[in-house]
This record gives C-alpha cells, sequence and structure tokens, in this order.
C-alpha cells in the first residue's frame, strides 16, 4: 500500500469542516466507549433481581462468562477484519451485532436463553472498544493521543460510578429489560454519527482471507481453559486435565499455524516490538489484578468489616475515581515525556497499593483501605494510558488495528482468567478452612443473618473468611510485582505520543 493510501483521513492542519467533523468522531467513539464500559457495571447490579425472575442461580456466572469469553475470542477477529475492510465498516457490524444481542437478551425467558444472548452480545462487543480506540488513533494527531486517550480511560471510571446507580434505577421502575435496551438509543447514534462523518481513505487491492481455521483453535484453547477455571470445584479430575489438554493443544496448534499462514489473524511482528510486548503482557497482569480488586473488595467491606451496599460501592467508587483523576491528569503532560520513566513509576505505585491490600486486617482503620485503592486506582490508571499510547505509536497505521485490538484481547484475558483465578483461590481456602464456602459468604454478607450470629461464631466466621481474602489479595500483590517487572524490559528511548 502507497503512502498516500495509508495517511489518516485528516490531515494535521484540517480545514474548520474538517476539524468539527473530527471532533464528532471522536465523540461518537467515547459515546460508544461508554457503551461498552457501563455493560458490566449496569448489569451487576441488575444480576439478582433476574436471576429471582428467570431461576438459574447455578448458571450465573456464565451470564457474564458467555459474555466476556465470546468478547475475548471476537476481539482479536475485529482487528483483522478492521485493518482488511476499513474501520467505518466493520465497527457498524460491530456495533449492530451488539444491539442486536442487546434486544434479545431484554427478552430472555431463562437463564439459559439469557446466556445464549448474552453470547451473541459479547461476540458484537468485543470490537467496541478496540475499534473505538483505532478510530480516535487515526483521526487524532500524534501529539494529541495520550489526551485522546485519557478521555478513554476516563470513560471507564465515570462508567464505574454511573453503572450501579442505572442498573438499580431500571430494576425498581422500569423493570430489568430496560438494563439491556438502555444500549439502543445510545448505539444508534454512535452508529449514525460514524455512518455520517467518519471518511476514510479509498483501499485498493484485495482483501486478505480471515483465518477462521485459527480463529476456531483460539475459541476452543480459550474456551476449554476458561470452563476448567470456572467449574473447577464441579469437575472431576479426569474431565479437568481433559479440558486444560484441549486448550493448551488447541492453543498450540493456533501458535503453529499463525508462523505459516500468510496473512495470520495476530501477526508475530507486532510482538517483535518490545514496546507492545510490553504493553500485552502488562495488560493481561492488570487486567487480572483489575478484577481482583474490583470483584473482591466488596466481600471484604461486607463479610468482613460488617458494612452495607453503599459502603461497598464507595470504597470501589475509590479506587475508580482515582484511575479517572490520574489518566486525566497524566495525560496532559504524557506526549512530553518519556515511556518508560512513567511506566516505572505507575507500576511502582501498584505495587504499593497491591501490597497494602495484602496486609489489611479486620479492625484496622478504614482509611488504610482507602488508601491502597487510590494507589491501585492510580497505578492502573496510568498503566493503562501509557501503555494504550505506546501501542497506538508504535504500530504503523496498517496495522493499528490489530495492534490496538492485541492490546485489549490481553486485557480480557487477564480479566476472565484473573477472576477465575482469584474465585478458585478463595473457594479453595474456604473449603479448606471450614467445607461450606457459601454458607459463610451468605452468612456474613446478609444483614439479617449477620445478626442473628452468636458473637463468638461471627468471630470465627469473620476469621476465616478474612484469611481467604487475605490470600486473594496477596496474589493481587503477586500480579501487580508481575507488572512492574514488564516494565524494566522496555526501552529507555521510547518516546510516547508519537509516531515511531
Amino acid at each position: 500500500m502507497s503512502a498516500a493510501e495509508q495517511a489518516p483521513s485528516f490531515p494535521e492542519r484540517p480545514h474548520p469542516e474538517r476539524k468539527v467533523r473530527r471532533e464528532l468522531v471522536i465523540g461518537a467513539m467515547l459515546i460508544s466507549t461508554f457503551m461498552a464500559a457501563v455493560e458490566v457495571t449496569v448489569i451487576s447490579t441488575a444480576m439478582p433481581t433476574i436471576v429471582a425472575q428467570l431461576g438459574g442461580f447455578s448458571l450465573f456466572s456464565w451470564a457474564f462468562g458467555a459474555y466476556l469469553l465470546t468478547q475475548a475470542v471476537a476481539t482479536p477477529l475485529y482487528g483483522r477484519l478492521a485493518d482488511s475492510y476499513g474501520r467505518k465498516r466493520v465497527y457498524l457490524a460491530s456495533a449492530g451485532l451488539f444491539l442486536a444481542g442487546s434486544l434479545l437478551c431484554g427478552y430472555a425467558w431463562s437463564m439459559v436463553s439469557l446466556i445464549l444472548f448474552r453470547a451473541i452480545q459479547g461476540i458484537g462487543g468485543g470490537g467496541l472498544v478496540p475499534l473505538a480506540t483505532t478510530i480516535i488513533g487515526d483521526v487524532a494527531d500524534p501529539a494529541d493521543r495520550p489526551r485522546m486517550m485519557g478521555y478513554v480511560s476516563g470513560i471507564w471510571g465515570i462508567s464505574a460510578i454511573v453503572g450501579p446507580l442505572l442498573g438499580a434505577f431500571f430494576v425498581n421502575s422500569l423493570g430489568w429489560p430496560f438494563v439491556f435496551w438502555v444500549n439502543l438509543p445510545i448505539g444508534l447514534v454512535a452508529m449514525a454519527m460514524i455512518a455520517r462523518f467518519l471518511h476514510e481513505p479509498p483501499r485498493s487491492g484485495r482483501h486478505e482471507p480471515i483465518d477462521m481455521p485459527g480463529a476456531s483453535l483460539l475459541v476452543v484453547g480459550i474456551g476449554a481453559i476458561m470452563v476448567a477455571l470456572v467449574q473447577i470445584e464441579s469437575l472431576t479430575t479426569g474431565m479437568l486435565l481433559g479440558l486444560v489438554a484441549l486448550g493448551a493443544g488447541a492453543l498450540g496448534g493456533f501458535a503453529w499455524r499463525e508462523r505459516r499462514v500468510a496473512d495470520p489473524l495476530l501477526p508475530a511482528h507486532l510482538l517483535h516490538r518490545p514496546i507492545i510486548l510490553a504493553a500485552n503482557a502488562s495488560a493481561l497482569l492488570c487486567g487480572g489484578l483489575l478484577i481482583g480488586a474490583s470483584a473482591f473488595l466488596p466481600t471484604w467491606v461486607q463479610g468482613v468489616v460488617g458494612g452495607d451496599a453503599l459502603a461497598a460501592g464507595v470504597v470501589v467508587g475509590v479506587m475508580t475515581v482515582s484511575w479517572t483523576a490520574a489518566s486525566l491528569t497524566m495525560s496532559r503532560i504524557l506526549a512530553r515525556l518519556s515511556f518508560r520513566p512513567v511506566a516505572i513509576i505507575a507500576s511502582i505505585v501498584l505495587v504499593a497499593g497491591a501490597g497494602g491490600l495484602a496486609t489489611v486486617r479486620p479492625g484496622q482503620n478504614g482509611l488504610w483501605l482507602d488508601l491502597c485503592c487510590v494507589a491501585i486506582g492510580v497505578g492502573l490508571g496510568l498503566n493503562s494510558l501509557v501503555f494504550t499510547v505506546a501501542v497506538q505509536s508504535g504500530a504503523a497505521r496498517a496495522d493499528r488495528g490489530r495492534a490496538t485490538a492485541l492490546f485489549y484481547f490481553s486485557r480480557l484475558i487477564g480479566q476472565a482468567l484473573g477472576a477465575a483465578a482469584f474465585g478458585g483461590v478463595l473457594n479453595r481456602t474456604l473449603e479448606r478452612a471450614a467445607g461450606d464456602s457459601q454458607d459463610i459468604v451468605r452468612d456474613l454478607v446478609n444483614t439479617a443473618r449477620r445478626g442473628a450470629l452468636a458473637p463468638a461464631d461471627l468471630d470465627r466466621l469473620v476469621a476465616i473468611l478474612a484469611q481467604a481474602l487475605d490470600a486473594v489479595f496477596l496474589l493481587g500483590a503477586i500480579f501487580a510485582i508481575g507488572a512492574f517487572i514488564v516494565t524494566l524490559f522496555v526501552p529507555r528511548q521510547a518516546r510516547l505520543g508519537l509516531e515511531e
């Protein structure tokens, strides 16, 4: 492809009309990012009500897992399609499929049907955030990318606060289907803006075929391992080993095939660049730590400390607000800084927060927990910002879609595997200590049950749950140390916000 064909749609000094058009495109992508980011938080508030109406509590986790799995495996496919067929068409297809899944979820009549529709929603959702980030990277000047990515990161923090409130409002007023249907007007507005205002350069030459056999191997490999992790407590040893072997074999086959096809799904040359390799390794580890902190901090607040759901939400809110504030502040000066020092400082802060969380004890001053959450939020926010911009600046435009998709794919896989790993640690620790993990958590989190416990029984159960959560937080600290080690292997001369 010629240099002219690879040029961005908008010149560095655009005509006023084109500048307005560019800003509208960026606005549409921020709207799309909000829609994708708020999805998990708005659903989490409504899920108890949904389960009460649809039944199937044993399948509860798969209402989240099906969405996360299909989203993860679809993400690299969208990156490949966007580089081959153009961002506009692929984004519209992704958003349309996501909205179709959202519409169907509101009409679910059982937990099985909801899981199926969530899987469809996840297939569409796999392209929303990476394509939005890619389109913003295309239309924004290199020096403006840190500021733009700061807005994207800020959207995630805002959604973490707004999502639960929206979920509670819909459940208590219009009904739980509107938790899914709220996506429809938001998504249609974003799609209309992109259809009208995003103008891409013409593409010439034939479209390279998508490696569907490779994609199938990727789906089987990741899916089998996720099933093994999520269902580890209910599987026999033979079934567990079989799933792990199937997953490892499929992923090995995927890696073997990727090295031999003419146009692979995830080109190996992307991972040969130290910055992109470090970005994906960091995304994997930080994704796991993020899900560990956000999913299990509420259990500590409600089960160990004895706080209510609002108190748990405030603690998680401290982390998300810190994430947003750090990202927005750093985005204004990031283009003038070198990559390595910022990444190292962010990882040190992250290690301090995660390490502090691993030392928290029952009866400790709540200020310590808040400080740990602030440090974790700042560390995760800065890591996300600097590595997102690094990927945007470190890949040529022809590869930017796949590079961005690979980055988000790594984060999603980190979240999925992290959730399973942290949950497995918690369940196994509780089982060894008491033999009935569900009764312990239920008795301590439910206010009425907690109040009915004798003081001696309450102290004993709190100590057991605290010990189990200590193991979870210790694993989180290990993830943070891994993220710090990753930053030590990035180039010293790399700078952010500039094309390489």
